[in-house]
């Protein structure tokens, strides 16, 4: 097994945080926009904002495990 080059190591957890930050940004966003309806009694388009954050959030989850596995990887 070789050793791991320090420096794609670092440019590959950089795309993957950068990737991250955009998943939870857009996750962010949804959530704000449904909290906004929400408060304007509207439950359907409450829902429909947020309806996809479960899939966002499971992007970010698994771009967070790449970064840490990379991290972790010596």
């Amino acid at each position: 097994m070789t050793k791991q080059n320090p420096d794609i190591t670092l440019q590959a957890i950089t795309a993957n945080l950068a990737a991250l930050s955009d998943v939870l940004q857009v996750a962010s966003t949804r959530a704000a926009e449904g909290l906004k309806y929400a408060h304007q009694g509207e439950q359907n388009m409450a829902i429909g904002s947020a309806y996809d954050l479960d899939e966002l959030l499971a992007q970010a989850t698994a771009l967070f495990g790449a970064a840490m596995a990379l991290h972790r990887k010596r």
